[in-house]
């Protein structure tokens, strides 16, 4: 190590340029790895443990088809909407399906902007949580068929999907524990509050109160939110529309791809019904994947392409300075192996000079970043929706979130500047020693 800082020290001039350019990239592009890291961590480990089962549930999409001469934008009757349930019984009836739900549209192409509110205990309206708003149409099976399990001390799934009362909710068991403390909260009433700033202050408005009529295990909102944070609403309306979604709980000993696959072909000819018309037929996973990525294509590539422009600014030009570096050092390298140095320790020496260099640029670009970060509160998802910060895992707590992003953008730099520097270093390094001395 000492050798290596030496050899920095001897070359500060040199190692100015490359030093400058990573430390500003690495300040640059921290929002954007931290954004990354925190998406990535959401959506591929963030699973609560009463996730429901999804590899049996199929989603089928309603839609409508009317004659030539009919309005294109009139709206059905109750009567001609009397075919959706049509389309639901022949689905039931099916000797692989276990139970069929009708369920409004909130598994949408939209999944970004599913419906975010605000909760707060009904004699407390400081005391507030965001969660993902979902609505369900009664009578239909809907907390079975979804898969979602009841907590004990409140009523079981099937009963939950029978009516309630207009004012009552459901919710999962963060939200509660969030909220109370505990999750023996059935009856308790809360407040659906509307928070804005007046003033500079941040005020609670209640919007309507609500009875909690059960508790289910914990479920995401949306594949990328770590939150387990969701309330279930019963929909005012009936189910009799064309324009919503069938959720299909297959048996256990059926398989989801088969199903579609053997249904798929005729669908529109034998699940229709007057005007009504099951359009599609995919498994939850398919619906899901193919939603988030029609979602998210917008997003994620705004995110990326800087990303991507940054890399290849770090790629070509720790690529060109070291190339001019080591063009210098040739004949140093000559000498080292003229006296015997392995091409191994050669290479381990000059890498170990990149890797401090990549340590040390970094750190003071996650310095400038940090100054940003603790006055702003710019963290990805660090305190967003309502989390005032109160989880345990690391995206909540400042330090943590801190220290392994910028550890993530210290490998990605380093792998970025040894790419950069491995061809440069080869070739110089595979000269013999006598053409190695004689370079200028």
């Amino acid at each position: 190590m000492s050798i290596i800082l030496k050899s920095l020290w001897t070359r500060k001039k040199q190692n100015g340029w490359i030093f400058a350019e990573i430390a500003i990239i690495s300040c640059l592009s921290w929002f954007i790895v931290d954004f990354l890291t925190v998406t990535f961590y959401a959506t591929h480990f963030c699973i609560p443990a009463g996730e429901f089962e999804k590899d049996h549930l199929c989603v089928g999409q309603l839609g409508i088809v009317r004659s030539e001469s009919a309005s294109e934008g009139q709206d059905i009757t109750e009567e001609e909407a009397r075919g959706v349930y049509v389309i639901r019984d022949k689905l039931a009836t099916m000797p692989e399906v276990a139970s069929v739900c009708l369920t409004p549209d909130y598994l949408g192409a939209n999944l970004r902007f599913y419906n975010w509110r605000t909760l707060a205990l009904a004699d407390d309206t400081t005391r507030t949580i965001g969660f993902s708003q979902f609505f369900y149409y009664q009578n239909e099976h809907f907390f079975e068929t979804q898969g979602l399990r009841a907590i004990e001390g409140s009523p079981d799934a099937e009963t939950l999907s029978r009516q309630i009362a207009p004012d009552g909710i459901v919710m999962t068991r963060s939200v509660a524990q969030m909220l109370f403390g505990h999750d023996h909260v059935m009856g308790k009433r809360v407040a659906m509050v509307d928070t804005r700033y007046e003033g500079g202050e941040i005020v609670h408005g209640v919007v309507g109160y609500h009875t909690i009529a059960g508790v289910v295990e914990d479920v995401k909102g949306a594949p990328n939110e770590r939150y387990p944070y969701v309330v279930f609403f019963p929909n005012p309306g009936s189910g009799a529309s064309a324009y919503c979604q069938l959720l299909v709980r297959l048996k256990p000993d059926a398989d989801a791809k088969i199903f579609v696959k053997q249904l798929t072909p005729t669908l529109t000819n034998d699940f229709r019904a007057g005007i009504c018309v099951l359009g599609s037929l995919e498994t939850y996973q398919q619906h899901y994947d193919k939603q988030v990525a029609h979602d998210y294509t917008m997003y994620t590539t705004l995110a990326t392409v800087p990303l991507v422009l940054f890399g290849i600014i770090v790629v070509l030009g720790t690529l060109g300075t070291f190339w001019l570096q080591i063009r210098k050092r040739t004949e140093d390298i000559g000498i080292m192996r003229s006296f015997g140095a392995k091409r191994r320790d050669i290479f381990l020496q000059i890498w170990g000079e990149a890797a401090v260099l990549t340590a040390l640029a970094v750190f003071t670009g996650c310095l400038v970043w940090f100054q940003v970060a603790i006055h702003w509160d710019v963290l990805s998802d660090g305190n967003a929706y309502g989390g005032s910060g109160r989880e345990t895992d690391w995206v909540s707590q400042f330090w943590p979130h801190f220290l392994i992003v910028s550890s993530i953008q210290y490998l990605l730099l380093l792998a970025i500047v040894t790419l950069g520097m491995v061809v440069p270093t080869l070739i110089a390094m595979y000269k013999r020693p006598v053409e190695a001395l004689r370079h200028e």
